[in-house]
């Protein structure tokens, strides 16, 4: 779903909020208040709040699209790390709620959504994971659902300890730094 540019500024508002004061800090009332406009006149723009935190999450999914073309195995694994780290850099407030899914348990059909979106990503990269094990970039004998957690677990928690920092170290590089260790450990042993 394309969003309006007036749609843009309710969820880049939205964001702000949430990465400020969590989910309970988002409501309609204080939405409407920091954008200057009335309830009803948000209302014309999304049905209800559901609706603005699914174009949130929409808008971390669509932003960094899973595949890669042109790339093959671990060097597709990369750019989509590299490119949900730019992302991130691009967008902060992503970082303290996108990855705070702890802000959506009491939402259960967003967390479901948000879980949805996980494990379309896992699908999607499953197949580089299957290509770098082909190529012997990555060891043959580990499932692809553990690499999945493997390789994602830490780019999470490096993007969750950046947004907490409030940005407080170089995204990039240390994002780089842990692809480069990731590719090491994974590596596959000569025969």
């Amino acid at each position: 779903m394309q969003l309006t540019k007036r749609q843009n500024e309710i969820v880049d508002q939205a964001l702000s909020l949430t990465a400020a004061g969590g989910m309970q800090n988002l409501t309609v009332t204080n939405l409407s208040a920091a954008l200057g406009i009335s309830e009803p006149a948000l209302y014309r723009h999304f049905k209800n709040k559901s609706e603005i935190v699914k174009a949130m999450i929409n808008r971390f999914d669509a932003d960094v699209p899973t595949e890669q073309p042109g790339k093959h195995g671990f060097e597709a694994i990369g750019a989509f790390i590299q490119a949900r780290l730019e992302q991130v850099c691009a967008n902060p407030h992503l970082a303290r709620v996108m990855f705070a899914e702890e802000i959506f348990m009491g939402e259960s059909k967003l967390y479901t959504y948000l879980l949805a979106m996980m494990h379309k990503h896992k699908a999607e990269l499953g197949g580089y994971f299957a290509e770098a094990q082909a190529a012997g970039e990555i060891q043959p004998d580990i499932p692809l659902d553990t690499l999945y957690r493997v390789v994602m677990g830490p780019v999470r928690l490096l993007i969750k300890q950046w947004g907490m920092s409030e940005g407080g170290f170089d995204l990039r590089v240390k994002g780089a730094e842990l692809l480069a260790v990731l590719r090491k450990m994974l590596k596959a042993n000569p025969a």
